[in-house]
């Protein structure tokens, strides 16, 4: 069966050849801005409220399977220390999630890359 072409890297200006995205250099680099998940917020602390949440709340709330996310909603974790939360992961505002459920809700509400474009912001409060 005939492979797919390779494309070129995502980033712009870089002419090396990948399977999709960027190449190795600039997803290094990517990575690197964006932090690790301490770095982001996502501690020791973080995975045991996770995992507590989760423990109170088993089941997806979009599809009923066991739950294995809790997710920031409505509005996502970054929204809400930007308001000033002073609790961003206070129960209230977590809702739990199976892992395709949040994958499809996070690339409707919050997408980026080329879906990111095809978008408009959705505005709360």
């Amino acid at each position: 069966m005939p492979r797919k072409p390779r494309t070129p890297c995502s980033q712009p200006g870089c002419s090396e050849l990948t399977n999709g995205g960027p190449c190795p250099k600039h997803r290094r680099q990517r990575e690197a801005q964006r932090g690790s998940a301490s770095e982001r917020g996502y501690d020791l602390a973080w995975q045991r409220k996770r995992k507590a949440y989760l423990y109170a709340n088993p089941w997806c709330t979009l599809c009923g399977r066991q739950a294995t996310v809790a997710d920031h909603w409505p509005l996502s974790r970054k929204q809400l220390k930007a308001m000033g939360e002073p609790n961003p992961d206070a129960p209230k505002h977590l809702r739990p999630l199976c892992k395709p459920c949040h994958d499809r809700e996070t690339a409707r509400n919050q997408p980026g890359g080329w879906a990111a474009e095809r978008q408009t912001p959705k505005r709360f409060g």
